[in-house]
């Protein structure tokens, strides 16, 4: 046996063979093909379908990490496991297994138990569906459609279709194509990742609405009411049962008995949170105006309100009473991701994504999409289809923590049991634990709905703020929240971490990302950063700057866009290789083809001057400086990660040629003015970074010039922190806002250390191993010294960056390689971005401008009123 994976039911649902995914990391040489693996029952030790899909491989060619599919079977409240090991000795028990038939009009798909007929031109969604022999959907009635603020329909047409992952667990489907009018004009785009399971009448839908449209964002602002945005009053799944005489069954929480209706219409619909601020100012139009009607759910038989309440989790078929055929739908995050609704009329069950009865037209932004998932089955037997209340709470595959740390796929991993660093492990785990959890921060500005759900309360942001209502700002990607949470549910075991990790990612993915092609080179596939400082987000939505701030924040010089110095990716690689969320991969590689294109002089819009890079992706603070720094850094990041997703060489090249612009084992460090914390202190987040890179080399056995370079390069830096650091504590009256988050941030300098140590001989060895130490320590004290330590954004530092020292105080004489033999490093060579003489000569004349005027008004002066 390699491991046990352990499923906990938590909801109170008996599962009976739901279908489960996971990703596992294997050590190197551990496993060389997917096919080799099985998985035993540990209850019954049978051997069960698995199905495996390779997401990475390590240098040798082996499994780094792969994706399992298999169905599980837990009592309500009860944990269950399940043996992967090599070689099975017991049979593999019989089961069905999903097939797919491809014709040029229709696609067939067979679960052993369903066969569905879905049309390759329409989303509409099946032609057919026939279970046990008997037909159970109404093509005519099985449709999708969105209608925009003017009435107007439109059909999904398909462009796109492939196979996903072909069976035999699961078989998914990705449909793309646009939304079009019968004129023939499209409105927005979608995607659909469709998956059917063995055995099972379950249909599993992702489905994308995406508008592709740059946004204009005159000014550098990104308000609601753009003319890049898209308007529409509704967006529904529609499917019918074929039956002449229907009846339907619903229930609004997974745990209560189902409520029954004879020849009745049914409307289960969710318009806000139902939290104490559930009419919060996070959700404005672009009029400023809340348009919510009511405080939590509703549902309706006929004209009637049934019952109503906070916070529903519905499901809701529509069956045939004299012969048990059915359909049964939900979705999940129903109330989280408001507005929803479900709904039955007549033999028609409706799925309302974007509900026609929410009070205001939805307004998706330039760029801007978002997937929901829902799901539909289909049975001969009405009671059956009610199990869908488990999509509300999906079960979570996981092994131990010694498992993942031992596996070495994700760097630097020890499980948390073996940290001592308890005081550190208190103010990370309030992240998770008490009143002030995460979980209830979302309800302080209510981070629901379904462009807010999965964000976090940016409550370091509202420290001072007077008024009686809360200050809405947005976490969003200050630093890699994502990341953080899955190191500490990797390290713990602990779901509150999974949640969190998920929600936020989804959230990044669909709405923080920049999801267009069309405007600048600097923006397009970007990432939005948080929103603005100290400011209520107003119409801003999760984009950076809006025009309710601009007077008293810069006037016309106020306004900006995605950058370099806010991007990342970590989180969302290892999302994907956790879950195995295709989204999460994509947009990856988004986000590191934004940082090559944003620095592609010929794609500029002055290229026929000047080709030279922009050196977009490698200024930090200023145009001028492209020395270590976060911008250069967290691009440096975001290309190391699309490296390793697709071993891609050019993102690996591009990296090097970063490395080589940002930094030299000769760089005149004083030069760099690192002492001046306001505007160089990150960068100790490019040396950081630097670090992954040498680990990549060392991962590849190729201890070559560019690898040599890099480890010089950290050494000569460390050499100077040794040095000249202290803990900013000590400095604090040299920054301009001396926050909590000033300490917390000296947790880099301790990584940074901590690896300069992996690479230096004695005695900086152990100097460096010190010098960790100390600012781990100062990093811990001085943050515990505020009132405010527990704060968002130093919480989010600690969780994504602490648990490093944790893994060289447990192994402190880990060296690393040297390289294959002296080099000779040269000169550095100072790197000169397009159109920097102009920019210099600009900056030149303001100046000039400025001191003018200034001489002016000093020469009036004793003109004035006397």
């Amino acid at each position: 046996m390699l491991c046990t994976l352990h499923i906990t039911e938590e909801s109170g649902i008996a599962r009976i063979d739901e279908p489960v995914s996971c990703g596992l990391p294997f050590a190197r040489g551990v496993l060389s093909e997917p096919y080799q693996l099985s998985l035993i029952d540990q209850r019954y030790q049978q051997r069960l379908p698995l199905q495996v899909e390779a997401l990475d491989q390590w240098a040798d060619g082996s499994v780094r990490w792969a994706l399992l599919d298999f169905q599980a079977t837990v009592a309500a409240g009860e944990t269950t496991g399940y043996h992967l090991g090599f070689a099975p000795d017991t049979p593999l028990i019989q089961a069905p297994h999903v097939s797919l038939i491809q014709s040029q009009d229709i696609w067939t798909i067979d679960t052993g138990v369903a066969r569905f007929a879905l049309n390759t031109h329409t989303l509409r969604l099946f032609d057919e569906v026939v279970s046990e022999g008997v037909p159970i959907g109404e093509a005519a009635g099985s449709q999708i459609v969105l209608t925009d603020a003017g009435g107007q329909a439109y059909e999904p047409r398909i462009d796109r279709i492939g196979v996903e992952a072909p069976g035999p667990v699961r078989l998914s489907l990705d449909m793309r194509g646009k939304l079009i009018s019968p004129g023939r004009e499209p409105l927005a785009n979608f995607m659909a990742r469709v998956s059917f399971y063995a055995g099972s009448g379950v249909v599993e839908m992702k489905l994308t609405v995406h508008n592709p449209r740059a946004a204009t964002h005159p000014g550098g602002l990104w308000d609601l009411g753009d003319p890049g945005s898209i308007h529409f009053k509704n967006l529904s799944l529609h499917t019918a049962l074929r039956t002449d005489r229907a009846a339907a069954m619903w229930t609004v929480q997974p745990q209560e008995p189902f409520a029954s209706a004879q020849d009745a219409e049914i409307d289960i619909y969710q318009d806000s949170s139902g939290g104490v601020n559930w009419y919060s100012a996070n959700h404005v139009n672009a009029d400023g105006q809340v348009m919510h009607r009511f405080q939590g759910y509703r549902v309706q038989v006929g004209e009637t309100t049934v019952t109503a309440g906070k916070r529903a989790a519905p499901t809701i078929l529509v069956y045939d009473p004299r012969d048990d055929r059915s359909i049964a739908g939900a979705v999940e995050g129903f109330w989280q991701n408001f507005p929803k609704a479900l709904e039955v009329h007549g033999n028609r069950l409706t799925i309302g994504v974007f509900p026609r009865q929410y009070g205001d037209v939805y307004e998706l932004q330039g760029g801007e999409q978002k997937t929901q998932t829902l799901y539909l089955a289909f049975g001969r037997r009405w009671h059956y289809p009610t199990g869908l209340t488990w999509v509300h709470d999906r079960l979570v595959p996981r092994t131990q923590s010694e498992w993942y740390a031992g596996s070495k796929a994700i760097g630097y991993l020890t499980p948390q049991a073996r940290d001592d660093n308890r005081d550190c492990l208190a103010l990370v785990n309030t992240v998770i634990i008490g009143p002030s959890s995460f979980f209830e921060r979302r309800e302080i500005s209510d981070e629901y709905g379904w462009r807010h759900f999965g964000d976090l309360y940016a409550d370091h942001e509202a420290v001072g703020h007077q008024r009686a209502f809360p200050l809405i700002s947005h976490y969003n990607n200050q630093y890699d929240a994502i990341y953080g949470m899955l190191i500490q549910y990797l390290r713990s075991g602990d779901m509150r971490w999974f949640h969190l990790m998920r929600d936020l990612a989804r959230h990044v993915v669909d709405i923080d990302l920049y999801h267009t092609q069309e405007d600048r080179p600097d923006y397009n596939g970007g990432l939005f950063w948080h929103t603005d400082h100290y400011a209520d987000a107003a119409t801003a939505s999760h984009r950076s700057y809006s025009q309710a701030n601009r007077e008293t924040r810069g006037g016309s010089r106020y306004g900006g866009g995605p950058s370099n110095e806010h991007n990342y990716t970590t989180g969302l690689l290892y999302y994907y290789f956790i879950t195995g969320d295709v989204g999460a991969r994509e947009a990856v590689r988004s986000l590191a083809d934004w940082v090559i294109k944003m620095d592609q002089g010929w794609r500029a819009l002055l290229r026929w001057f000047d080709r030279r890079p922009t050196g977009l992706a490698s200024a930090t603070a200023s145009r001028q400086y492209h020395g270590p720094g976060r911008g250069a850094g967290n691009s440096l990041n975001a290309l190391l990660d699309a490296y390793l997703l697709t071993r891609e060489e050019r993102y690996l090249t591009t990296a090097e040629g970063l490395i080589h612009r940002c930094i030299h084992p000769a760089d005149d460090i004083q030069a760099r003015h690192l002492h001046d914390v306001e505007h160089r202190w990150s960068y100790t987040v490019f040396l950081q970074a630097l670090g992954k890179y040498l680990d990549v080399k060392i991962e590849q056995q190729a201890l070559d010039f560019m690898y040599g370079y890099g480890r010089e390069s950290l050494l000569h830096y460390a050499r100077w922190m040794l040095e000249h650091e202290v803990p900013y504590a000590t400095v604090l009256d040299q920054v301009e806002i001396p926050t909590e988050t000033w300490p917390a941030q000296d947790i880099w300098k301790t990584n940074v250390f901590d690896v300069a140590a992996k690479h230096a001989d004695e005695p900086l060895h152990t100097a460096f191993r010190q010098k960790a130490e100390f600012f781990f320590q100062a990093c811990i004290r001085d943050l515990r010294s505020f009132d405010t330590c527990t704060l968002t954004r130093p919480l989010v530092l600690l969780m994504t960056n602490a648990f490093r020292h944790t893994y060289f105080q447990l192994h402190p004489d880990e060296r690393a390689p040297r390289p294959d033999q002296l080099y000779e490093y040269g000169k550095p060579e100072h790197f000169t971005p397009q159109l920097a003489e102009l920019y210099q000569a600009k900056a030149w004349l303001i100046a000039l401008s400025q001191t003018a005027k200034h001489l002016g008004r000093c020469l009036m002066r004793p003109f004035g009123n006397g």
